[in-house]
């Protein structure tokens, strides 16, 4: 019997990094950040990644609301360049990031070709991600993705996140499927891979850095290709 794969979407299936690179450039040019005294591009970008990082952080540990994430972040990348105080610009930036990101089709090498090939060999795929409703869907659609998978279930909706066990009980529930049965996929150690083990899942850690780790993996790749390798089955 095949197993039911639930995969991670930003950093396993969706070049995260390179589409938001993409926005967040078109963002700059479209606020005119350089007549605002911004550096260049590559500075902007490099404040808003670490700004980004710290709000995710906040926001996975239930310190920060998701409204209040989305110009945050904006706003603490310009603190570089004293215009943290101009929430509008903030807010602007954040609405043009939402508006655009998602609707990049970059895809992380391979990707496609996979999950293409595990829905026709007869697994049932899920998508699991803490990313937000409005979002993750449109990633999904745009890159082409949807036709293979039998739903996309997102934190934000179902109001926990990876790597609470709550969220894995649910995804299991939604899907018709059994934890014996059920494989996570992910590009993060701490919420797709210890959160599916302590689950009882299995796991697939896509490690593309091969960075190294003491944690007990079932599985781990360094391409997505070499999934197709895997023994999947129940």
């Amino acid at each position: 019997m095949m197993k039911d794969l639930f995969f991670d979407l930003d950093h396993t299936l969706w070049d995260f990094e390179k589409n938001s690179r993409e926005a967040l450039a078109e963002g700059y040019n479209h606020l005119k950040l350089n007549s605002r005294g911004v550096g260049s591009i590559q500075a902007y970008i490099k404040e808003y990644e670490r700004a980004n990082a710290w709000c995710w952080g906040e926001y996975r540990e239930g310190r920060m609301e998701k409204e209040e994430l989305r110009g945050r972040r904006f706003s603490l990348a310009l603190k570089k360049w004293g215009l943290e105080k101009d929430s509008a610009l903030g807010e602007s930036l954040g609405s043009h990031y939402v508006e655009t990101s998602p609707y990049k089709t970059h895809l992380v090498k391979d990707a496609l070709v996979v999950v293409k090939e595990l829905f026709e060999r007869g697994h049932q795929l899920v998508m699991l991600t803490n990313g937000f409703e409005e979002v993750q869907h449109i990633k999904v659609q745009r890159c082409g993705m949807s036709p293979f998978f039998k739903s996309v279930l997102t934190s934000d909706a179902l109001g926990v996140k990876k790597p609470n066990a709550g969220i894995f009980q649910l995804a299991l529930d939604l899907s018709n499927s059994s934890a014996e049965n059920a494989v996570m996929l992910g590009d993060s150690l701490e919420s797709d891979i210890i959160g599916a083990r302590e689950a009882g899942w299995g796991q697939v850690y896509y490690n593309p850095l091969k960075i190294e780790h003491n944690e007990e993996v079932l599985h781990e790749v360094s391409d997505l290709i070499s999934i197709l390798e895997l023994p999947l089955r129940k």
